[in-house]
């Protein structure tokens, strides 16, 4: 049987019990509450001192839910994964756990047989799929809606005032007056139109015709819903989640017509909406702000498009070549060698391949020479990772993908615990078959973001994790005292975030701005193989020193906290022109 494991804080209080549950639990057990407890998924509860703002939940809903055998401690269940993760979690097949609250939800909805449920998932069951990271709709239904509660609740429960409202709720009042973006529209916009016209009570009956030439945007084809004219999960998350906003944020609706009628009509559409949310929830009013507040400006941007800090960045860099000289010329004052030349120390074992991969080459569409190369890039890495590893490790493949690297060093290393993370359903799928197949053991799977990590592991890995990706798992690795094999990819891709800014380390920090510091990240994406058609020698030669400073950057970081770090390169160079690898073992307490 499935698990859903939900975050939950009791205070005893004069006799009285108070059960509050955090923001993204408090979804996601509205979701299995909406799903009418369905009997193959079990509900569990860990117990914790919940971080930041929490809700309230009715105890007498609770109370025939809180049996002892479903009640866990966060730091004692046997449960790694909950020990893990950030809660939610959703667990299957024994060694598969889903973390964060879209994927969760979605879960939910994906494990159901009922037909009918899993429409909720929309066309091709493809709402909400996408990573936050990628999708500026995941992201505002995942992180931004959940942060306007957060910051909402912090406030008030702080004893602080509202000003304003928070810019999430005009973000969507925008998003629903901004033209329907959905699969297959024209044939949609001409079955609504014939199905208005059948209704007109006209003698005949004439095809609509509508040319694809029209704009979508001119389609008749308004918002009904959050996602076009189908109700999803998309709905129900942010329904919960309006509908509460709306009870602090008292007498602001009115000013938001578009959301207003939406909200009205999901309570005609499905009025258990609105009934289970007053029964799992218990409002606290001393909470409500009394006076009208202020509505913040919001950029007129769409949720439909996909994230441009990801692909295209309002601040992307265009560098001059005067504005690299410049910057490099500041790294002269530290009189540091930028070369990864080390010698790799680790020893190369035979990989099997037949074995790990039967009839790669006759069934790949990918050329020989391709997936010769990508092999070399998997000797390297995990003969690295083999080389820290020791018996009963637990071993993190960051951004798994497919689990070709992470498949690898469960074989070569049977005696160790080896993570697969991948935040992709569909890839993380295709590992778990591919490990199926092999008969491993030794291998568990994540469905999460890397963020959502939260326990302890020995040593991660990743390769080719995509720009601040490599750094967030560099991050990750410090945090646990990890040992780490990381080889980057997509320097020019390099993103400050809350908790991560640029540059990392304290001598280049007291050295170059953050905008030197991308200038030079920008230019190592420029380094290709010399030698190749769209190679030229100075610019490549260039390319690959900012590759080398960049990576420095991310040594010398590590190097200030007590790790050993070598900064090398994968052999032959030629498998990838991205082929710098990080290998750090923690020696400060050793």
């Amino acid at each position: 049987m499935d698990q859903l494991y939900i975050e939950i804080e009791i205070n005893t209080r004069n006799d009285n019990t108070e059960i509050y549950s955090s923001i993204e639990s408090f979804m996601a057990l509205y979701m299995y509450r909406y799903l009418q407890s369905p009997s193959n998924i079990k509900l569990n509860f860990v117990r914790t001192t919940i971080r930041g703002a929490k809700l309230r939940i009715r105890s007498e809903y609770l109370r025939r839910e809180l049996t002892e055998e479903k009640i866990h401690c966060k730091e004692a269940t046997s449960v790694e994964a909950i020990r893990d993760l950030r809660l939610p979690i959703y667990a299957k097949d024994e060694n598969t756990f889903i973390a964060g609250m879209c994927a969760v939800c979605r879960e939910l909805v994906a494990r159901q047989e009922c037909l009918e449920r899993r429409k909720l998932l929309g066309f091709k069951g493809a709402c909400l799929l996408a990573p936050a990271e990628s999708s500026i709709w995941t992201r505002f239904c995942e992180v931004d809606i959940v942060d306007a509660m957060n910051r909402l609740l912090s406030t008030l429960q702080s004893g602080g005032s509202l000003d304003e409202i928070p810019k999430e709720v005009p973000r969507f009042e925008r998003h629903m007056n901004e033209p329907v973006r959905m699969h297959n529209i024209y044939k949609t916009a001409r079955e609504q139109a014939q199905q208005q016209n059948s209704g007109a009570g006209t003698k005949k009956k004439n095809k609509v015709i509508l040319d694809c030439s029209v704009p979508k945007e001119k389609l008749p084809i308004e918002h009904r819903f959050a996602e076009g004219i189908s109700f999803t999960i998309a709905d129900i998350i942010l329904y919960t989640f309006m509908r509460l906003i709306f009870k602090y944020c008292k007498d602001m609706l009115m000013l938001f017509p578009l959301t207003s009628t939406w909200l009205s009509e999901i309570d005609i559409f499905d009025p258990s909406c609105y009934r289970i949310l007053n029964e799992l929830y218990l409002h606290e009013q001393r909470y409500e702000s009394s006076t009208l507040l202020t509505i913040p400006d919001c950029e007129p941007a769409s949720l439909y498009k996909s994230d441009p800090k990801r692909y295209k960045p309002r601040n992307r860099i265009y560098t001059e070549q005067s504005e690299v000289d410049a910057a490099l010329t500041k790294l002269e004052k530290l009189q540091l060698q930028f070369s990864s030349e080390s010698t790799n120390t680790y020893e190369k074992k035979h990989i099997d391949w037949e074995l790990i991969e039967p009839d790669q080459e006759k069934n790949s569409a990918l050329p020989r020479e391709r997936i010769i190369r990508k092999r070399q890039q998997l000797q390297n890495v995990a003969n690295a990772v083999v080389s820290l590893a020791i018996p009963g490790n637990r071993i993190i493949d960051f951004c798994s993908g497919t689990g070709h690297l992470g498949i690898l060093l469960a074989l070569q290393l049977p005696d160790c615990i080896i993570i697969l993370m991948e935040n992709k359903a569909i890839s993380l799928e295709r590992a778990k078959q591919r490990a199926t197949q092999l008969g491993l053991k030794n291998c568990r799977f994540y469905q999460c973001n890397i963020d959502y990590f939260e326990g302890h592991f020995d040593v991660g890995t990743s390769l080719h994790a995509c720009g601040t990706a490599t750094d967030i798992v560099l991050q990750q690795c410090r945090r646990s005292r990890a040992g780490f094999v990381c080889c980057p990819c997509c320097y020019g891709s390099l993103q400050p975030m809350p908790h991560i800014t640029y540059p990392l380390s304290e001598c280049f920090r007291a050295t170059l701005t953050e905008r030197d510091y991308l200038y030079i990240a920008h230019t190592a994406d420029q380094a290709h193989e010399l030698g190749t058609l769209n190679c030229r020698p100075e610019t490549t030669r260039q390319g690959q020193l900012c590759m080398d400073i960049i990576d420095t950057d991310r040594k010398r970081q590590a190097e200030e906290v007590g790790y050993d770090v070598i900064l090398t390169r994968l052999k032959p160079e030629q498998c990838t022109p991205k082929n710098r690898l990080l290998v750090g073992r923690f020696t400060k307490n050793s």
